[in-house]
This record gives structure tokens, C-alpha cells and sequence, in this order.
């Protein structure tokens, strides 16, 4: 595995760990959650397991997390979808003529979801772990203590419980609440299936059985098994899913 700073159209550098050696036909493109980093226990088994089935990959630091040096006012949801561009460009160019797919956790995967919505992705198949399909509504401007906070230090502290936590501008609420997965439209032939755990008590399992009924993609559901799915069950599910869902004919 080695480690590259890819520059981002906002100027700052994009830390990624990559797989990628440039013979590969696949690329895979493994984006992290909310307040977590590449160098999650997931990630860090995606790109390792992408190597195994002979994909190459490539996992990176969203605006503000991980080794990402970018300031708390780079934090918007636009500034992640350009950074996730620049990602997806770099890989292509690293790897040309491979097919390039993705993988999503939480945050990540909504990111993902925005990404293929919006008719400039290079792939069109992704996996996304307990996808954070309704993040718009799920943490807004008007959650308790964000517009005091914002008022009083021109920034929201949030803390996820691991880590140093985030520090999250007006603009990165504004750009939260004016992208909604439920109100775009998935591009014919995009494919993207879900994987769940029934126990997730940050993304409801309800809000992603609703996302997967009415765009009619698949969903996996993981009993005992909470957002990280990191059950035994869960991972062995994620494993066998992606193996199959990456290596299946286009």
C-alpha cells in the first residue's frame, strides 16, 4: 500500500492510501464516514480486499478529517463532491481504462449517492454500508446547540465520540439541507446496492428500506448488527457482497 497526496480544486492536498498499480481492469473508490478517516478499520479492509480479488483501490480523507489539512470552512458538501472528482480523476489516469466502482460508509455513501446522481461520475456501481440516505434531515442547522454555537464561534464543534471531532461552518448545514438523496434520480444504468444493519441506531434501517423501495435497488439487512456493521455476520456479509457485486458482468 502506498500513501499520496492528490490536490484538491480547492487548493488544499487530498491524503489517500492506494492499491492501484495500473494494470487493473476495476478501480474501486472507498469513501469513509462522517468524523471517521481512510484510515478506518473499514476502509483499510476494503482496500485490502480489493487487492484480493485483483481490483486496484483507493481510500481518501474527506475535507477536514484524517490527515486532511484543509480549513473548517472547506467542510461542504460541495467541496466533497469536487474532492471526490479529483479522486475519481486521479485514479482514472492512474489506471487507465479501468472501470471505476465505489464504495461508501455512511456519509460516504451519500456522498456516493450525490456523486452518481449528478451525471459526471465515472463509474456506475456502487456498495454503500449503512448509507446515510436521509443525512440531510438526519443533522441540520436547527439540531439543538448548532445555531448557538454558530453564533457564538462562527462554527458548530461536533463531536462523533472518536476523534477530534468537526468543525462545521453555516455553509456546511446550508449545502447538507439543499442535497437530498430521496429527491435525485439514480441514471439508468447505475447500479448500487445497500447493505444495512437492523440495529443501526444512527441511520434508520427504515430510512434505507425507503430509499432502496422507491429507486427499486437492492438492499442487504443484517440482523444484530448496528452502523458499523462490524458483526461477525456483518463483515463476512459485506465480504461475500462486494466480491460478488464487483467481479458480476457489467
Amino acid at each position: 500500500m502506498k500513501t499520496v497526496n492528490i490536490k484538491s480544486p480547492g487548493g488544499w492536498d487530498i491524503p489517500a492510501d492506494y492499491t492501484i498499480e495500473g494494470h487493473e481492469a476495476m478501480v474501486c473508490i472507498i469513501a469513509h464516514g462522517f468524523g471517521s478517516s481512510r484510515k478506518s478499520s473499514t476502509a483499510q479492509m476494503m482496500l485490502e480486499h480489493c487487492k484480493a480479488l485483483g481490483m486496484g483501490a483507493v481510500a481518501f480523507d474527506w475535507p477536514c478529517h484524517g490527515g486532511s489539512e484543509a480549513p473548517y470552512t472547506a467542510l461542504t458538501i460541495d467541496n466533497c463532491q469536487r474532492d471526490l472528482q479529483a479522486v475519481e480523476q486521479w485514479a482514472v489516469q492512474r489506471a487507465p481504462g479501468a472501470e471505476i466502482v465505489y464504495f461508501g460508509s455512511s456519509f460516504g455513501g451519500y456522498n456516493t449517492l450525490l456523486h452518481l446522481c449528478s451525471g459526471v461520475s465515472l463509474g456506475r456501481r456502487a456498495v454503500l454500508r449503512s448509507c446515510a440516505v436521509d443525512m440531510d434531515t438526519l443533522f441540520t442547522i436547527d439540531t439543538p446547540g448548532v445555531r448557538e454555537q454558530i453564533a457564538e464561534k462562527g462554527y458548530y464543534h461536533y463531536d462523533p465520540g472518536f476523534g477530534p471531532g468537526l468543525d462545521l461552518c453555516e455553509t456546511f448545514f446550508e449545502t447538507l439541507a439543499g442535497n437530498s438523496p430521496f429527491k435525485l434520480t439514480l441514471p439508468d444504468g447505475v447500479k448500487v446496492h445497500l447493505i444495512h444493519g437492523m440495529d443501526d441506531d444512527v441511520v434508520d434501517p427504515a430510512e434505507a428500506y425507503r430509499y432502496a423501495a422507491e429507486k427499486r435497488v437492492p438492499i442487504t439487512l443484517i440482523p444484530a448488527t448496528g452502523h458499523g456493521i462490524d458483526s461477525e455476520l456483518g463483515i463476512s456479509t459485506l465480504l461475500r457482497l462486494t466480491a460478488s457485486f464487483y467481479t458480476q458482468a457489467k
